[in-house]
């Protein structure tokens, strides 16, 4: 056998020692590489979480489970409290910040204590380890921790300390189906994450470690965590010794609130939310919405003899736009009253409260100001014959009143007077769902023919104190409010409704008990629906509106709904019981760049006063638009002493000037059928001649015939339709005469309509008053088959 020589030797040694650095180069290269190849693993893959809705100040309303029935949200490791960090990585894993993933002399000293040594098992997982177990689920063996091991170390590859401490909060167990700090925080202690003691976050320290024997809702489970608490407090002393001052706090029994006594509150608001998952603050006022929600529930309980089982009612603020309480029915979980139903978003009639948009078309169309003379008087609209709901008329009324009072027969005069589709229009315009053709709903629309929701009607009122813009409402607080709206009414007409609706006295205060005499003024209107189904009532202030109803969600009338006697009183005792500041203001002035102008004006007849009015008040109008002119009502007239009737020309000798009230002839008809006596000037002399009496007053005006129709006239029908002749007169008119063409076709007393067979062509209708005053229109009428 041949010997190596020394050189070989050395040679063959070297050779080795040089492969051996090859081998381990190698092998280090695959490794970095292996390591910087590792993808990048999800975190959280398809975990879901659970949405959190909070009040606008944070005050939890109610947390919905994740899609796994379980509560788990998500937060930012910012969102949790530095004691609740540091006692947790004190007690799970004290050198997170010095390792890559993996502590092999914690995993050495666990398997020497737990297999070799036979003692009582400890674990060796890192938090990283920890968090790939919460989030691949490995099992609890040998081959389950390498697969444990491989995951913390690609999870440390590609994360930083704070994205995995982060993710071991949001997964890691708190015991029944809580999982994450936030969710914990919240169900146990009713506050953030951010807001835990030192108590609170040892407590909760403890539990991931081993959540079944730690459940701090079961007397138990509480017990074996008070005592894990007391050993990380020791520890705790160890790094912060002057933390023993709060030994008290400690000791003290801490209170956690079960899952079953989580809040579920405000129900129909966070029911018609969308958003989420995690934490979601709403525009609700938490305070706000226990005053609505004991003022209906005590309200109802006071009036259920008269059979008032449910309500409804929705605090705004118009400026934000931002809904601060709704409460959706008198009770959420009576089923009698199928309370899950949300009163706020059903669609009802709302009686007469559409009303005050009427007007405010009115104004912007210059057909009224607040002090116009409207007509309160038996009407007939084709077959169509609006009653006012105490079945009498008023005659005439000043539109202010008019609206105050809720006249309808008003309302329909103005609806069929307005332009540009009117109402139907406007209310298109502010998006209000499933409405029908104009035609179905007709000149009754003011009067509640169209449904409408509660919130619905508040976006519309709340459009009066934006002046005139329309805006949606808020409930989230992170969606913004669009400001390039264009306005649906003129500013001026919107300050106008609200100001007329501000002289609105409030109800009997004998039906509000407890109210105060020194209430701040408010805007507001009211609605019954017809047989009594719905009785509503809205207010608004500079800064809210507020709106209420009263009713039965299966729509059964009761006669005690209506809107004054039955929404009004619970809409006030409402205003009383919230705070001043928030829920209502005192002031209700215009804003000085509105083209807007208040004089006086005659009280009687809303005319800017002549020299003979006898009284005067202020009132707003809209300089060229409102349809104001000088009031010719009371005049000064000779009357003749010796007969007492009225004088050709004025003698001081024989005769004395009287003011008398020249109505005209359609508002006089108007005040007889009210019973109102007014004191109309007496006949004149016989010896006057015509000259004389015509040239005072006013020539009669037509308003049948109209110009602006065409008349048609049937084949098929034995006598000609009639066509009615009618005209308003002075106050000193007694009779009329009408022509057709220059010749005399009959004539009529002054409050009278003539009926004039009609005739197929074109024609000159012309009447001429007992004071031989005159007018005359043109007539159209066309043969139909």
């Amino acid at each position: 056998m041949n010997k190596s020589t020394p050189i070989n030797r050395s040679f063959q040694i070297r050779k080795r020692g040089l492969r051996a650095l090859l081998g381990l180069a190698l092998a280090i290269g695959l490794t970095g590489l292996g390591w910087l190849l590792l993808p990048c693993p999800d975190l959280y893959g398809t975990t879901s979480f659970s949405t959190a809705w909070l009040d606008r100040n944070g005050r939890l309303l109610r947390l919905d489970l994740a899609a796994d029935e379980r509560y788990r949200l998500k937060i930012p490791l910012a969102s949790v409290a530095p004691l609740m960090q540091e006692a947790t990585l004190l007690y799970e894993d004290q050198n997170f910040y010095q390792h890559s993933g993996v502590d092999l002399f914690a995993l050495l000293r666990a398997g020497w204590q737990t297999y070799l040594l036979n003692q009582r098992k400890v674990g060796g997982s890192t938090l990283t380890m920890q968090v790939a177990r919460l989030r691949y689920g490995h099992s609890h063996d040998l081959v389950g921790k390498l697969q444990q091991i491989f995951r913390a170390l690609q999870i440390e590859r590609h994360y930083s300390k704070a994205e995995i401490l982060a993710a071991y909060f949001n997964l890691a167990s708190y015991g029944r189906n809580i999982e994450g700090i936030e969710a914990a925080s919240l169900i146990y202690f009713d506050k953030p994450a951010s807001e835990l003691t030192l108590p609170e976050a040892m407590a909760l320290s403890v539990v991931p470690q081993n959540p079944v024997r730690r459940n701090p809702t079961s007397a138990t489970g509480f017990k074996t965590l008070v005592q894990a608490r007391e050993r990380l407090y020791s520890r705790w002393l160890e790094i912060h010794p002057k933390d023993s001052t709060r030994r008290a706090q400690i000791e003290l029994t801490l209170a956690v609130r079960p899952p079953e006594k989580m809040p579920f509150r405000a129900p129909h608001f966070v029911n018609g939310l969308q958003g989420g998952p995690g934490r979601v603050i709403t525009t609700l006022n938490l305070n706000t919405q226990s005053v609505l929600e004991s003022s209906l529930t005590d309200y109802v309980k006071r009036h259920r003899e008269k059979g008032i089982h449910n309500a409804a009612a929705l605090l705004l603020n118009s400026r934000s736009m931002e809904v601060e309480a709704l409460v959706g029915s008198a009770n959420f979980f009576d089923n009698t009253i199928a309370g899950q139903v949300n009163g706020t978003t059903a669609k009802r009639s709302p009686g007469s409260a559409l009303k005050p948009f009427v007007y405010a078309l009115a104004l912007d169309q210059g057909l009224i100001h607040p002090m116009t003379l409207l007509k309160d008087s038996p009407s007939r609209f084709g077959a169509y014959t609006p009653e006012n709901f105490d079945q009498s008329f008023l005659g005439p009324v000043l539109a202010q009143d008019a609206l105050i009072l809720s006249r309808n027969v008003p309302a329909v005069n103005l609806t069929a007077a307005l332009r540009n589709g009117g109402l139907y229009r406007l209310l298109e315009q502010a998006g209000i769902t499933k409405m029908r053709e104009a035609s179905y709903y007709g000149l009754a629309l003011p009067l509640g023919g169209m449904e409408v929701t509660m919130q619905e009607l508040v976006q519309l009122y709340a459009m009066l104190a934006n002046q005139g813009r329309l805006r949606s409402l808020k409930m989230l607080k992170q969606t913004p409010l669009k400001s390039d709206e264009p306005p649906l009414l003129s500013p001026e007409a919107a300050f106008i409704t609200l100001d007329m609706l501000r002289h609105n006295p409030p109800p009997n205060p004998h039906n509000l008990p407890g109210t105060s005499s020194n209430r701040a003024p408010v805007a507001w209107k009211t609605g019954t629906s017809f047989a009594f189904r719905d009785a509503w009532a809205v207010a608004v202030s500079k800064e809210h509106v507020l709106a209420v109803w009263i009713g039965n969600f299966n729509g059964r009338g009761n006669p005690a709904f209506i809107g004054r006697t039955a929404a009004g009183p619970l809409l006030f005792s409402i205003l009383d019981r919230l705070d001043r500041k928030t829920a209502t203001a005192t002031s209700f002035d215009p804003d000085p760049r509105l083209n807007l102008k208040q004089v006086a004006m005659c009280r009687e007849t809303g005319d800017l006063p002549g020299r003979h009015c006898p009284h005067t008040t202020k009132g707003w109008f809209i300089p060229g638009v409102s349809p104001i002119r000088v009031s010719n009502v009371y005049r000064a007239i000779p009357i003749d002493i010796a007969s007492g009737r009225r004088a050709c020309f004025y003698d001081p000798q024989t005769s004395r000037m009287e003011v008398y009230e020249f109505w005209p002839s359609d508002l006089q008809r108007i005040f007889r059928q009210a019973g109102i006596m007014r004191r109309i000037p007496p006949p004149y002399l016989a010896s006057c001649t015509l000259d004389q009496q015509g040239s005072r007053g006013l020539a009669p005006t037509i308003t049948s015939p109209s110009e602006f129709l065409s008349y048609t006239r049937r084949l098929s029908q034995h006598e000609a339709d009639p066509i009615p002749f009618e005209a308003v007169t002075d106050a000193d008119v007694a009779m009329l005469y009408w022509f057709v063409d220059n010749r005399l076709v009959g004539e009529s007393k002054s409050n009278e309509i003539l009926l004039w067979p009609a005739e197929s062509g074109q024609f000159h209708v012309s009447v001429i008053d007992d004071h031989g005053r005159s007018a005359e229109v043109k007539l159209k009428v066309e043969v139909v088959q």
